[in-house]
This record gives structure tokens, C-alpha cells and sequence, in this order.
């Protein structure tokens, strides 16, 4: 297969770590998959503007760089995506690239932008992880739009899964809210659409931290 890639013709490993995931839209699939397996139509939902011709290119040529796998089950229509180990070390290069966003490259969503849950929810959880000294274990569970996300610390390290909860009672604090309530909750501290259960301490205690993407926002 020829890929759509540029060969810098040189040796560095950071350019030949770029001639591998450097294609457009390339690591954002692998940003994508971080937080779980997902299906060809759950990739287009999240990567807004890319057209099912590109995304099929990219999958192929991240698994021929042993970065995506794709299971497909004899007899299942559906075909999951999920990272390989590999793809899995790209883990703090996009938490890394997300972060030097937050703090230089933010701006608000432009009219008809898309900003997908999944999306908001890393800069959320990614900011109370680097910019407060809360070390205690954390337990929340999102339901945005429908879908469920699981934002989990154990007080070292925060982590971020497209599911549902393993039990009924596994969250501290649940909060079910449309993407754009959840982003007038850390933006202007405003209860509209959104509502957050759990007992009084957990739920005042994500009050206080869920606020601190928009201390630490820095313009683009």
C-alpha cells in the first residue's frame, strides 16, 4: 500500500516517529481510541469533518504500523477498532499536545463547531489532574448525550473510559447533562440541563474541581 505520508529523509527519531503518525487526522484517531474500542460510525462521530474515505485510509495505515488493531468477527457485521500496545504508548504524547493546548491554544467553539463529550471531558478531567493538588480517589460518571464516560482517579493518576459503570453503586457523583450544559457548568458555574447526584461532600467536592478547565485556559 502507498501511504500518504511525507518521508523527511533524514535520521530523527521524532521524524520517524512523525512519518508513522504524522498524516492529518492520524493521531487524533489514536486520541480517539484511547478511551476504549470503537466502531467505524463512533469515529465519525467524534472526528467532525473527515470523510469516511479518509478515516478508512487512516485505520488501514495505522494498522499496518501496528497502532490500531481491528477485530473482525466472522459473521459480525460491526468491525471494532481498538489501539495495540503500541498505539497505547501514544497515551502522553496527546495528553501532552492536549495540555500545551489548553494553556495556548484555546478559544471558544465557533457557531455550528462540533464539540463532542468525550473531547470536553479530557480537558476537564486532564486540568483538575495538573493544575490542583487533590490527590484523593475519584469516582464520577458521566452520561452526555446519552452516552456514559467514566472519569476515575486513585489518587495518582486520572483516567478517562467510554462505558458504562461496572456496578450501580461504583460512582461517587453521577451527572447526566447534554455536552453544552456540561460546558456552562465549568464555564459559568450554571445548573441548567444538568443534574449531579451522589451525597453532599463527593457532590461539592466535583463542584469545586469540574471549574478548573476554565482557571487555566490560555488564548490562542
Amino acid at each position: 500500500m502507498t501511504r500518504n505520508v511525507r518521508t523527511y529523509d533524514h535520521f530523527c527519531l521524532t521524524a520517524r516517529a512523525l512519518e508513522r503518525v504524522g498524516d492529518r487526522w492520524s493521531l487524533l484517531v489514536v486520541r480517539d481510541l484511547l478511551t476504549g474500542a470503537k466502531r467505524f460510525t463512533d469515529l465519525m462521530d467524534r472526528l467532525g469533518g473527515i470523510t469516511p474515505k479518509t478515516l478508512s485510509q487512516r485505520l488501514r495505515e495505522l494498522e499496518d504500523a501496528d497502532i490500531v488493531t481491528a477485530d473482525r468477527e466472522p459473521g459480525r457485521r460491526e468491525v471494532w477498532y481498538r489501539l495495540t500496545p503500541t498505539g497505547a504508548d501514544l497515551e502522553p504524547v496527546i495528553d501532552a499536545l492536549n495540555w500545551w493546548g489548553v494553556r495556548h491554544s484555546w478559544r471558544l467553539p465557533r457557531p455550528g463547531e462540533p464539540l463532542h463529550a468525550e473531547h470536553l471531558l479530557r480537558a476537564a478531567v486532564q486540568a483538575v489532574d495538573l493544575a490542583t493538588d487533590d490527590r484523593e480517589p475519584v469516582r464520577w460518571h458521566f452520561r452526555l448525550d446519552g452516552t456514559d464516560y467514566l472519569a476515575e482517579s486513585d489518587g495518582h493518576r486520572w483516567s478517562l473510559t467510554a462505558q458504562a459503570p461496572p456496578a450501580p453503586a461504583w460512582a461517587d457523583v453521577t451527572i447526566t447533562a447534554t455536552t453544552d450544559a456540561l460546558a456552562a457548568r465549568i464555564f459559568a458555574q450554571s445548573d441548567l440541563g444538568i443534574d449531579i447526584t451522589g451525597e453532599p461532600e463527593p457532590v461539592r467536592r466535583f463542584r469545586q474541581l469540574i471549574g478548573t478547565l476554565a482557571t487555566v485556559v490560555g488564548p490562542g
